[in-house]
């Protein structure tokens, strides 16, 4: 018997199948512009000012003194903030940056989950260079007695107890030997993530109790990271902090609005602390408006993040018809040597910008409301011009 399912998957695999022989005409293998809120990192067009920017920070960052750096990018709805945060994460993995690479969106308003998602993407970095995750990394770099540059009690005594656990001589000092050094890493790891241990386990890692404040937990996450930079694990961190905006319409109270915006002043100011510490680079993303409510809010974070100096910069957008050409040319000549790359097709960015001609990228730049300036709409406006001939193309 023959599942609906089935055969409603199969009209969609037909579809897919006529569309990409279409694209195979000019060269391409998929929609060269992106749907509505999706990103191809890879790309960016004429953004160069803020990439000169972010590039410098990043530098500074990744060398050998420990630096704090900001890069405030302003722009309207739908301008490409999220568009240019991911596109310097995408190249900071790609070159294989020593920086530690965050994305989290403002609008959050939650300084504990910014951290756990550090501690996260600090694993998943030194993952792709070969480490089990991070605790481990810095565990079996440290010598008994030998923590660093490590100050804060409750941290020196969870990797007191993780280092001796993973020694040779090494005996579980619970009755039951349950907690080895496994167990002992699990447990710590739980406890920087800011979970509620038991008793059981708070005794045999020797720690008071759990991280309870994000002042707190970030004092601890900086002194970890301090030591697993002196430990050559990374040279500093990258926190793409977006949409700032929807901090100010995220319906939360103003007083938790203010807690945040204070917390996120903190863990700027611990990156570097009186003897050492960790290189800290803030890309944040915002409106003119989010920007002015963040001055009122907060006015020493919003200086801290880059809304008064030179440090901040404004996305272009497109501005005429000529430039809109130039801008769907990016993505076509993209999309061309991808497929080239994939399916050896041969094809030319002539072949390719037969795709869209001046009368579909007039109608694509004036839109129905005569604003297809920024780039996110005049890339969905692309989008529906190339899917509408692709379903033109199977029913003529």
């Amino acid at each position: 018997m023959t599942s609906i399912l089935e055969g409603l998957l199969k009209k969609v695999a037909a579809a897919d199948e006529t569309g990409d022989a279409f694209l195979a005409r000019y060269g391409m293998l998929r929609n060269p512009f992106p749907p509505a809120r999706t990103i191809y990192p890879e790309i960016i067009y004429n953004q160069e000012e803020a990439l000169h920017l972010f590039a410098e920070g990043v530098v500074a960052i990744a060398g050998p003194n420990i630096e704090r750096r900001t890069v405030a990018v302003l722009g309207g709805t739908g301008q490409g903030k999220s568009h240019f945060q991911r596109h310097c994460q995408y190249w900071v993995a790609r070159e294989n940056v020593p920086v530690v690479a965050v994305e989290f969106l403002a609008g959050t308003v939650s300084a504990a989950a910014l951290l756990r998602e550090m501690f996260r993407s600090a694993d998943e970095h030194v993952k792709r260079n070969g480490e089990q995750d991070l605790l481990s990394a810095i565990v079996s770099r440290l010598e008994p007695g030998d923590y660093g540059p490590v100050r804060q009690t409750d941290l020196r005594a969870a990797l007191r107890s993780v280092v001796a656990s993973v020694q040779p001589d090494f005996v579980a000092e619970d009755r039951d030997r349950r907690f080895t050094s496994d167990v002992l890493l699990d447990v710590c790891r739980r406890w920087l993530n800011g979970e509620t241990l038991s008793q059981t386990e708070r005794r045999y890692l020797h720690v008071s109790g759990r991280l309870a404040t994000a002042s707190l937990m970030t004092r601890v996450i900086s002194e970890l990271f301090a030591l697993a930079r002196s430990q050559g694990l990374f040279q500093g961190v990258m926190i793409c902090l977006d949409e700032v905006e929807a901090l100010f319409f995220s319906g939360v109270t103003t007083s938790r609005i203010q807690a945040f915006l204070q917390d996120l002043r903190y863990l700027f100011d611990e990156a570097r602390g009186q003897n050492s510490g960790y290189s800290l680079l803030v890309l944040a993303g915002s409106t003119v408006r989010g920007a002015r409510d963040l001055r009122e809010y907060n006015y020493p974070l919003f200086q801290r993040l880059g809304f008064e100096t030179e440090a901040r910069v404004q996305l272009q957008e497109v501005q005429d018809f000529n430039e809109a050409r130039r801008f769907a040319d990016v993505y076509l000549e993209y999309e061309r040597e991808r497929a080239t790359a994939i399916t050896r097709f041969g094809s030319t960015l002539q072949d390719a910008k037969l795709l869209i001609s001046d009368q579909d990228l007039h109608a694509a730049f004036e839109g129905p409301s005569g604003d297809a300036k920024s780039q996110a709409r005049l890339l969905e406006s692309l989008h529906k011009i190339v899917e509408e001939k692709k379903r033109a193309d199977v029913s003529g």
